[in-house]
């Protein structure tokens, strides 16, 4: 028959235990990194009502990525992240046939949230560097605002391969991520559509 005081025991071991175990599984860091596509393609729409009016919207690739992360490890070299990463869309817009012909630059304010599931490869490292590869694969979530009149969409899916990086406590992992959007859906056939294949390198930094 188990005693009380035995019980008290295992509550105790399991209570001082717990805190460990949790920082072993449960990691947080921040991200950071530069997209290698534009926001939004160069492309020119052409009004002709009521008279011809060309309006041409240009963007370049280079824009900041910057956010948090949050990682939970799991059995077999598996776990879960999920990022809250801020890029700002930018987009130039020229329009002309008009009088006076004017030029304006416009930043849409995006919010990223990839919930991606990682398999590591630790027998692949390369020693004595620690460098652990990696795979990754998972949905991604889009949050918006400041559109411009644009309707950049809020889902996609997410893909990358990188390496991990330890150094004592800190974990580097410089990663290439691939996230296919889905297709915008603007109330406007006169305004730009943002990329729906995004190219992006990032660097994790957790502990």
């Amino acid at each position: 028959m188990v005693t009380l005081s035995t019980r008290m025991l295992t509550a105790t071991i399991i209570g001082s235990a717990w805190p460990h175990a949790m920082a072993q599984t449960l990691s947080g860091g921040i991200v950071a990194g530069v997209s290698a596509t534009s926001g939004f393609p160069n492309q020119t729409i052409v009004n002709s009502m009521p008279a011809t009016v060309y309006t041409e919207y240009s963007s370049h690739a280079g824009d900041y990525l910057v956010g948090v992360m949050v990682e939970v490890r799991l059995p077999w070299n598996l776990s879960v992240e999920a990022d809250g990463v801020y890029r700002p869309l930018n987009f130039k817009a020229v329009t002309s046939s008009v009088q006076p012909s004017n030029s304006l630059g416009n930043t849409v304010l995006s919010w990223d949230f990839p919930v991606l599931v990682k398999l590591r490869f630790p027998n692949a490292a390369f020693s004595p560097l620690r460098v652990t590869p990696l795979l990754e694969i998972g949905p991604s979530f889009r949050a918006s605002g400041n559109r411009n009149d644009t309707a950049v969409s809020n889902h996609g899916a997410t893909a990358g391969v990188g390496v991990e990086i330890r150094a004592r406590r800190l974990r580097l992992a410089p990663t290439l991520r691939y996230t296919r959007w889905a297709s915008d859906n603007p109330a406007s056939a006169f305004i730009p559509r943002s990329k729906q294949n995004q190219v992006e390198f990032l660097v994790g930094f957790s502990f």
